[in-house]
């Protein structure tokens, strides 16, 4: 076995490791603990997003150079967003996303550019779509699904919450579709190759926020 091979074999074993055991603990220090777990949400994106990406099989600079910019733009997104309130809503960012920068948290774009990767991947290699225009399409409605979801609890998580309402607006999912919709036209020529580990990952965050939805809200 070559030690290119090796190498790889061990980021998968551990990258499903840390996948499955930090949503499985997850459920449990949020419900039990949450002051001490919340806080540590950024750094659990960030390693969690970094063993994804690196789980592809063959290196691309393009891929790369990809996932860097969306990561740019969802942040840029979301500073537009928070500042003109004319694309999801009037809303704020919370504590528990960590350091921000013009008021949005450093990690939400990169938090952006790991779910349409994985989005991306459900589009191509679970529902088969092999066009650009359908496969945006797709991504933007998974991608609007798991919105339906996040917005239960990210208030509650001092993660965001929308000014003087109790939930997100429908201009939010209109948004979020948009958004989407945009990145995974682009997202199509870079993320499409094959990574189950993106996809354990996406399972895994979806039964998280179930998990937790039942057991919080």
């Amino acid at each position: 076995m070559s030690p290119f091979i090796h190498k790889h074999k061990k980021l998968k074993v551990f990258g499903i490791l840390w996948i499955v055991l930090v949503h499985f603990f997850g459920i449990l220090g949020v419900y039990f603990f949450p002051d001490w777990f919340l806080p540590a949400t950024p750094i659990i994106i960030l390693t969690s997003a970094v063993v994804v990406f690196l789980r592809y099989e063959k290196y691309r600079e393009s891929r790369l150079v990809a996932f860097v910019i969306i990561s740019i733009l969802g942040f840029l997104v979301e500073v537009y967003g928070v500042h003109s309130g004319q694309l999801f809503g009037t809303y704020t960012y919370g504590n528990n996303l960590g350091w921000k920068l013009f008021e949005v948290p450093l990690i939400i774009g990169l938090n952006w550019a790991a779910l349409i990767m994985v989005a991306q991947q459900l589009t191509t290699h679970y529902l088969g779509i092999n066009n650009r225009f359908f496969s945006a399409v797709s991504v933007g409605v998974l991608m609007t699904m798991f919105d339906l979801l996040l917005e239960v609890l990210a208030p509650q998580f001092d993660f965001w919450s929308f000014t003087h309402m109790d939930y997100a607006p429908m201009q939010n999912f209109i948004g979020w579709f948009g958004v989407s919709f945009c990145f995974g036209l682009y997202s199509y020529s870079h993320f499409r190759n094959e990574n189950g580990t993106a996809v354990l990952y996406g399972i895994a965050q979806l039964v998280f926020f179930l998990v937790l939805a039942v057991l919080v809200v």
